[in-house]
């Protein structure tokens, strides 16, 4: 067998693997109706799904006895004990803890309420961490991947995060920043994600967006971010910036500045706190804002200024569907009405709507890429 055979035949053995692992993500299956769906022979199903067996990524679920036939069927799935994944997602001012398995089961969850982020807190994080995975329930599963989502501008190449004003400076400094010291605490693979480019992967498979070909997320919160969805894939861009729609300038009630700096949640609550000199949190914007006095119309004209720029989006791109998500939903339908006047005159339709998921796109996002980097990080292994 010459190099070239050999190269061909080890990546037909990968892709087949990540195919048949493809379908089991989706349910139990026989070797019969696996190698139906992939137009493979019986004999090549066997051999692929005794690799699988032997790596640890899948098991028997059943034995099924067919009716008027000795012998039973096997049913394969996913391995749960394959390996655990852990989604720390540090965003708008709480950190929130996932264990998942490959099968994307949700094992644990835990949350707290925070007011910075520093080394304290991070270290805090890996703590319980550490607690969680010594208990009997976790301590034999090999831990596969950590998946940190945050705010904010983070390079797919690099892995270097644009600062964010939540976060303390001395955690992107030296030994201290956050994906070295996760590394450091459990020497496994640590990656680094925006939360809205998770969110609109979760939206893709569980949400608005599933077989939606060309679509945007607009995230409005306390800063105002975006993904999207090109040709029925998540679009990212060169490093992973594509969709940032709160980098946009423009111009607003005669000030030249980022959209950011009008229409996220943060800078509303700076204005009022400013203009009539005492705080404002969310929950007190949103409860101004049903009595449809000063704070209603300055929303809604902010909500008119990004329903602008979203049909420039619109536009220029030819989506068809965007999704709202953040605390901006607190504002209910009014608010959406203002971005649904906006988009009225683009030249082909697009719908606007509030997500189903909240904050749980994120989460399944996550687990999502994480699954999908665990499984192929392991066939480069076994490979």
């Amino acid at each position: 067998m010459n190099e070239m055979q050999g190269r061909d035949q080890s990546y037909a053995r990968t892709l087949n693997n990540e195919l048949v692992l493809k379908e089991l993500r989706n349910g139990d299956y026989s070797a019969t109706e696996l190698a139906d769906f992939l137009s493979l022979s019986n004999a090549a199903m066997s051999s692929i799904l005794k690799g699988l067996i032997n790596d640890g990524l899948i098991k028997v679920s059943c034995y099924i006895s067919k009716a008027g036939k000795g012998r039973k069927q096997v049913r394969y799935t996913l391995n749960e004990e394959f390996g655990l994944i852990i989604v720390v997602s540090l965003s708008d001012n709480r950190y929130h803890i996932t264990i998942s398995n490959i099968k994307e089961e949700i094992l644990l969850e835990a949350e707290k309420e925070i007011d910075k982020y520093d080394i304290a807190i991070i270290y805090e994080i890996v703590l319980f961490i550490k607690d969680t995975l010594a208990s009997l329930e976790y301590r034999d599963i090999p831990l596969r991947q950590i998946i940190v989502a945050v705010p904010g501008c983070v390079n797919s190449q690099t892995g270097e995060l644009q600062l964010s004003k939540q976060f303390d400076r001395d955690l992107f400094d030296g030994k201290n920043n956050i994906k070295s010291i996760f590394e450091n605490a459990f020497s496994i693979p640590v990656s680094m994600q925006n939360d809205i480019n998770l969110s609109i992967i979760g939206e893709m498979k569980y949400g608005c967006l599933a077989n939606v070909r060309n679509a945007l997320l607009a995230y409005v919160d306390n800063g105002l971010g975006g993904a999207m969805v090109l040709n029925g894939k998540f679009y990212g861009g060169d490093c992973g910036y594509a969709g940032e729609i709160g980098l946009i300038t423009t111009t607003f009630k005669n000030k030249k500045n980022v959209l950011d700096e009008f229409v996220s949640l943060r800078s509303i609550k700076e204005y009022f706190s400013k203009k009539n000199g005492k705080h404002y949190n969310v929950a007190l914007l949103s409860e101004e804002y049903k009595k449809k006095g000063e704070v209603y119309e300055y929303v809604n004209e902010t909500a008119h200024l990004l329903g602008e720029k979203l049909r420039d989006i619109v536009e220029l791109l030819n989506i068809s569907h965007i999704v709202l998500a953040g605390r901006v939903s607190l504002f209910g339908e009014n608010y959406l009405n203002c971005l649904k006047e906006e988009l009225k005159s683009t030249r082909n339709p697009c719908e606007i709507k509030f997500t189903q998921l909240s904050k749980r796109s994120t989460l399944y996002g996550a687990i999502t890429v994480s699954v999908d980097s665990s499984i192929n990080h392991s066939e480069r292994i076994l490979l």
